[in-house]
C-alpha cells in the first residue's frame, strides 16, 4: 500500500469533504454584500454676484482615525461609534467632503477657478480644514446627521492665516432607513457648503 505524504493526504481529503457537500453549501462562509455610498449632488446655484478673478485651493480635509476611511458612522450613545453593516462610502470621508466643497463651490461661481491639492495651479488662497464630525446619532428615537469643520483660510504665498471658524450642520432623517440617512448626509453637506462658501467669499473680498 502506498502512503500519501502528510501534506498531500490532508489536501486530498479537503477535497474529498467539499466534493460531499450538499450543492450550494461550502466551507468558507460568504461575505455580507456591501452597499457603496456617496453624497448628492450640491443643490447650489450660480451666483448672480460677479465673478472674482480669484482661485481657491480645496485641500482635503485631516480627520483623527475613525473618521479618515470610508465607514458610514453612527452613535447609539454619547462616545461610542459604530458602523452601520454592509454600508461603505465610494470614498474616505475626508475626500468625499473634499470633493463635495469643490463642487459646491464651482456651481456657486463667485470665483474664477477652484481646486483640489493635488493640483498644481496657482492659486491665491487656500481652505485648509479637519473634519470633527461626520456620523449619525440619535435624537429622540428619529436619526440624525452631524456634520462639523474646524476651517483655516491661508494665504497662499505667506501661508498666513486670514481667518478661522467652525462650522456644523445638524440635519434629521426622514426616517431610520439606511437610504434616508445617507440622504440626510447630503442635505447636512449641502448645509455645511453655503455657509462656508458665503465666510470664504466674504473674508477673500474684505479690504
Amino acid at each position: 500500500m502506498t502512503r500519501l505524504p502528510m501534506p498531500r493526504l490532508a489536501m486530498a481529503l479537503s477535497l474529498l469533504m467539499i466534493a460531499g457537500l450538499p450543492a450550494g453549501c461550502s466551507l468558507f462562509p460568504e461575505r455580507e454584500p456591501v452597499r457603496l455610498f456617496t453624497l448628492s449632488e450640491p443643490s447650489l446655484s450660480a451666483s448672480a454676484d460677479a465673478t472674482r478673478d480669484l482661485t481657491l485651493r480645496v485641500d482635503t480635509p485631516s480627520a483623527g482615525a475613525l473618521l479618515d476611511g470610508p465607514r458610514l458612522l453612527v452613535t447609539p450613545s454619547p462616545g461610542e461609534f459604530q458602523a452601520y453593516a454592509g454600508a461603505r462610502w465610494s470614498d474616505d470621508a475626508p475626500s468625499l467632503v473634499r470633493d463635495y466643497l469643490i463642487e459646491a463651490f464651482r456651481l456657486d461661481g463667485r470665483l474664477a477657478a477652484v481646486v483640489d491639492d493635488s493640483s498644481r495651479a496657482r492659486s491665491d488662497a487656500t481652505l485648509a480644514s479637519h473634519l470633527g464630525a461626520f456620523h449619525s446619532r440619535d435624537r429622540e428615537g428619529t436619526p440624525e446627521v452631524v456634520a462639523r469643520l474646524e476651517v483655516q483660510l491661508l494665504d497662499e504665498s505667506s501661508r498666513e492665516v486670514l481667518a478661522s471658524r467652525r462650522i456644523e450642520a445638524v440635519v434629521a432623517s426622514e426616517d431610520e432607513s439606511l437610504e434616508a440617512v445617507v440622504a440626510a448626509f447630503g442635505r447636512a453637506s449641502d448645509a455645511l457648503a453655503r455657509e462656508l462658501i458665503d465666510w470664504t467669499l466674504a473674508k477673500l473680498v474684505e479690504p
